[in-house]
This record gives structure tokens, sequence and C-alpha cells, in this order.
């Protein structure tokens, strides 16, 4: 009996071990049979198959396929036609690019025909192109409207005007599909950045983590495809910025707009023109202004950090400022005008102050090492006993009128000036010995910390009271 049992099951483990040994081949033989599937096409010649490669890519991402080094099909990490050394040309705009590496990636039924191609996704990898800056709204209208995933890693864009360089973006990823969010990532000036926007939308969000950047905008529906207009939310390190814009390939208009922060409030109006040459002109009012500001100001780092910028940046700025808040302020109101072209700075300013007026126009070239400021000043002061009241020096003087020349040159990171003429009440110049008694006490009471200590009140006060 005890025979029998061990006999029964015996036989039915032996039914399961053939059955399992049976699967054993059924498994060996999937999966010989899904490897040559995926691996012969490995060994095809796929050159005769380049024409509905290049109308695929024409139809459905609009890139016309110019040339390329060579053509391979790749099993991992999934099947893909991997081009080498591309170029090609987004079609309806002045883009080429040129790319090291394009790869298709293929559903498993298209990798034997390529006539009916189907492709879940192309890749960009290490690629190169310029493009006129007056077609960034095309370029992005471009992947808002393209309905197939494309994925862009490691691209470098050259932005021009004409043939001249304008900016240089660096390490562009991004991943663009239909129904879906496009974010792009990148260096800008060495430093990373981010935007981030929907197909859908008309909005747009730009962000550099790293230095507090945060940018919102906002477009307007516009038919004329070559005009846009919005407005923009900007945040910097806790300096806010709205601005209402509108554009074109040629210019960018900045209306009606606003800066802010703890310190300063100032209103702006700006126009920005690409054609013929980069330039800008500005015309900014200060509201209110924190007098401590200036002494946080450190030229030296703004100056050296941006030498780059500076030597391609030519701008006109009008600054203007009245102290109509408080009737006692030293300061009435400043009003300068600032140009700057090829690292050249040219600069006039008038300064109206309880008492007289400060004029003064010069240049400096920013780009140097260290850079010198030539001025040619006028110190008119009409009523010292206002002035000299109002910074509390004793009014033991005669209310003469002052006229002041001062002719010659500082040096803004050292700290050292040099006067070539000093003449009063048109007067001949001082003497050689008195010219240089004045650089000695200007530079140590007046220039001992920086270049904007020059006009703290208690340092006027002692430089007064030390040449009087």
């Amino acid at each position: 009996m005890i025979n029998r049992i061990f006999k029964t099951i015996n036989n039915k483990r032996s039914k399961y071990h053939n059955f399992f040994f049976f699967l054993r081949y059924i498994f060996v033989i999937f999966f010989i049979s899904t490897f040559l599937y995926l691996s012969l096409p490995k060994f095809l010649n796929h050159q005769n198959q380049l024409g509905s490669i290049k109308d695929y890519l024409a139809y459905n991402y609009k890139l016309e396929l110019k040339s390329l080094s060579s053509l391979e099909f790749n099993i991992f990490p999934q099947p893909n036609l991997s081009l080498k050394n591309v170029e090609f040309k987004i079609k309806d705009l002045p883009l080429s690019v040129n790319s090291k590496n394009l790869r298709i990636f293929l559903s498993y039924k298209d990798i034997y025909n390529f006539d009916n191609l189907k492709t879940k996704k192309i890749e960009l990898n290490s690629s190169e192109s310029s493009l006129d800056i007056s077609k960034i709204a095309d370029l992005l209208n471009y992947f808002k409207t393209l309905e197939h995933k494309l994925i862009v890693k490691n691209l470098d864009l050259n932005l021009k005007k004409k043939t001249k360089s304008i900016i240089e973006i660096k390490n562009i990823s991004f991943s663009s599909n239909k129904n879906e969010k496009i974010k792009l990532k990148g260096l800008l000036f060495n430093e990373r950045f981010i935007v981030l926007f929907y197909k859908d939308s008309k909005k747009l969000k730009f962000e550099i983590p790293n230095a507090g950047v945060n940018v919102n905008i906002d477009l307007n529906q516009s038919k004329n495809k070559k005009f846009y207009s919005g407005t923009s939310n900007i945040s910097i390190l806790r300096n806010y910025l709205k601005l209402n814009f509108s554009f074109n390939s040629n210019q960018i208009i900045i209306n009606k707009s606003n800066v802010r922060n703890q310190d300063l409030s100032i209103s702006l109006n700006s126009l920005i023109k690409f054609y013929p040459f980069f330039e800008s002109k500005s015309n900014i009012h200060i509201n209110k202004f924190n007098k401590e500001l200036i002494s946080k100001i450190k030229l030296k780092n703004i100056f050296s950090n941006n030498k780059y910028i500076l030597e391609r940046l030519n701008s006109n700025s009008k600054i203007t400022y009245d102290n109509k808040l408080s009737r006692n302020s030293l300061i009435k109101n400043i009003s300068a005008e600032l140009k700057l072209a090829h690292g050249r700075l040219m600069y006039t300013n008038n300064i109206n102050f309880l008492g007289g007026s400060f004029n003064c126009k010069g240049s400096s070239l920013l780009t140097e090492e260290y850079p010198r400021m030539n001025f040619d000043c006028k110190l008119n002061i009409n009523d010292k006993k206002k002035l000299f009241k109002k910074i509390s020096v004793p009014n033991k003087f005669t209310n003469n009128k002052i006229d002041l020349v001062l002719l010659g040159s500082l040096n803004l990171f050292n700290k050292k000036i040099n006067f070539e003429k000093i003449q009063v009440n048109n007067q001949k110049s001082i003497k050689q010995e008195d010219k240089i008694y004045f650089k000695e006490i200007f530079e140590r009471i007046l220039f001992d910390e920086n270049f904007f200590s020059i006009f703290k009140t208690i340092k006027i006060k002692e430089f007064i009271l030390e040449i009087i």
C-alpha cells in the first residue's frame, strides 16, 4: 500500500518536472528569437532607407536633413537609429544645427520597415547652432507647435544680430511633447538657468536660481506675428521689476515700468535696439532712495566681473531725481546722462544742493585693470550760510559766493586723485604745492573708503573745515 502511494507521488512529480523542463526550452527559444529579431537590423544596410527617414523628420519635426557621416542601428537602451555628425535645418527658420548624434527611437514593429515610420521620440546630443536674436519668438513658437517628442541635450546656441555675436547660451537641454510643458535648462554667463512654458499658454517663466533671478512673462494676444507685447514681473535678490513691454525683430520698448527694493524706487522708459547694432536708451526717474545705499555699491566688483558685458554694451541713460519730500534736505535735485560704448563711459551731471550747485563732465575706460575717471567740474556756492548751517559748519565766515573749477582724474580702485587745475573765483590756477595739499586732504578725508564715500555729508563737512 505504501509503495503504491510513493509510486503515485513520484509519477506526479515526474509530470511536473517534465512540464517545467519543456518550458525551459520555450524560454530559450523565445529569448533567442527575440535577440535575433532585435539584432539582425544591426547588420543590415540602412542607407537605402535614408529617404524615408528624411521624409519622416521633415513631415513630423520640420527638420530638413542636409548631411550625415554615418547611419547605424542600436539595440540599447531601446531600438534606435543613430545618425552621426548630422547637419540639418528647421523649416521656415534661418536655423542650421550641427549635431554629433541624432537618435531616432523606433517602435519594435518598425525596425525592419521605415516606410510607415512611427517613432516614440528623437534625441539630439552635443549640438551647435546660431540664430538671429530677432527670431527667438519664432523658435519658441516652433517648440510650442511641435506635436512629437523632441529631446535636446547639450546644445550651444549663439544668438547674433546679422554677423555680430550678442550672447551665447551653453549646455541647453530640454524635452518637448504634445500637450506638455517645456522645461529648458542651460548656462547663461556661466550661471545655470531654467525656462518653463506651456504650449497652450502665453505665459513663460525664467529662473537663474543661484543668482536669485525669477522672471514671469505674460504675452498679449496678437494677430501680428512680427509684433509682440505683454507684461513681466521680475525678482532679482529682493529687487522687484514690473515691466510693460512691446517688441519686434529690431527692438524692445519698455514703458511706464518701475523697479523697487527696500532702498530704492525708480520709474523708467527704455528703448533697446538690436539693429543695426545693439544699443539701449533709457529715461530713469528716481522716486526715492536710501542715502546709505550708495555706500554699499562696490565698483570694483561690478567692473571686474562684468568686463565682457561692458565691452559689448552700448547705452545712453538719463537719470533724474527730485527731492520733493524733504524741503530741508541737502540735495534738491540731480540730473545725469551716462553714455557707454565699447567699455568707455562719458558722463555729465548737475547736482543742485542747498546753497549752490555742482556740475561735472568727463569720461572713463571701465574695462581697464585700474580705470581712471577724468573730470571737469564746477562748484558754485551762492549761499554759504544755508550750506554751512545744513552740514553744521560754524557760521563764522563771510557769505561771499564761491566759484571753484576742478580739472583732473581719479583712480576708482586705488583711491588716488590727481588735480591738473584748481581755480577759485575765476582767478589763476593755484600753485603746485597747493594742488598737492588739496590732493592729500582729498584722499585722506573724502576718498579714504571708496568712490561714493566722497558724497557723505560728514566727510564734506570735515573737508570744508580743513581747507577754509
